[in-house]
């Protein structure tokens, strides 16, 4: 009989997916792929409103409810430690914190404008200051993603091999021997429907976005 998961496979596959998105985020920016830089951004944040869709609707462990907690519960795990079967105090912050800057990375990327190559595709919904606004906090905001990105990666390696958690094989297999799931995973037909519904907005909502305006 196999062991009830802790990580259903929507959460899995979108968790995959960020470093691939990420990483390819970063390579087509900085080698000036921006029509592929727009591609993967539409996609990325299709994964994340979806992911934080699956926080109110998913399965026990991905569900917000089960694993957020108070500040009292925090700095107690930060004195005291302990062992959990999902997202542990700490972890569950890095996961919303790296969740709502993804989001804000792709949205403002949406609506700036880098004056070479690239005009997002809501750029001109609205006036000049808030492009440049948009603008520099999609460079801001990318400096604070990619520190707490290196932050998250140097966590897990602690957790993995100073604490001997396996945390990497229960995100990929779903569950380890020391990590047994509290409650059967439900479908994931229903996360597919959510994707399916939010990038087919999103993509209704580019569709019809105003196009930037003639000086000649």
């Amino acid at each position: 009989m196999m062991a009830i998961p802790v990580w259903d496979l929507p959460s899995r596959v979108i968790h995959w997916c960020f470093p691939i998105g990420v990483g390819l985020m970063w390579w087509t920016g900085e080698t000036g792929r921006m029509q592929l830089h727009s591609y993967v951004a539409y996609v990325l944040i299709t994964l994340v409103v979806t992911r934080l869709m699956w926080g109110l609707v998913g399965s026990y462990h991905s569900r917000f409810v089960n694993f957020m907690v108070g500040p009292r519960t925090v700095l107690r795990y930060v004195r005291e430690g302990g062992d959990y079967v999902g997202h542990n105090p700490l972890g569950a912050l890095s996961t919303m914190a790296l969740l709502l800057l993804l989001l804000s990375q792709g949205v403002s990327g949406l609506f700036s404008v880098d004056d070479v190559s690239f005009d997002g595709p809501f750029a001109y919904s609205f006036g000049g200051r808030f492009i440049d606004l948009a603008t520099q906090w999609h460079d801001t905001n990318w400096g604070i993603l990619r520190s707490l990105i290196f932050l998250h990666l140097g966590a897990i390696a602690w957790y993995q091999w100073r604490k001997r958690q396996p945390l990497i094989q229960t995100m990929w297999r779903g569950w380890h021997a020391t990590r047994i799931g509290a409650a059967p995973p439900i479908s994931g037909v229903l996360a597919i429907a959510i994707a399916l519904v939010i990038g087919a907005v999103l993509a209704a909502l580019i569709a019809v976005a105003p196009a930037a305006p003639s000086y000649y």
